[in-house]
């Protein structure tokens, strides 16, 4: 059971990876307290902005990826 909410437990709920009852007490704890009502609109807020990053290698890296796999394949033997 939650005593204080922490910052650990916000996140646990925004990802929903808490029980039904400590859920309750962290909906009622952020109706009550101004400052942790703020810090969960940051942490939202910052889930958001993470979900729209899209990671992607930039072209010079694929390219090295690519030279480096020509150059290192093993050569066939010629017979």
């Amino acid at each position: 059971m939650i005593k204080t909410v922490t910052q650990d437990n916000l996140v646990r709920f925004i990802y929903g990876e808490i029980s039904a009852e400590e859920a309750s007490l962290i909906q009622e704890a952020l109706t009550s307290d101004l400052e942790l009502k703020e810090l969960y609109d940051q942490l939202v807020e910052s889930k958001a902005e993470l979900d729209k990053i899209r990671l992607q290698p930039s072209q010079k890296v694929i390219d090295n990826i690519l030279n480096y796999s020509r150059n290192s394949a093993p050569m066939e033997h010629l017979q």
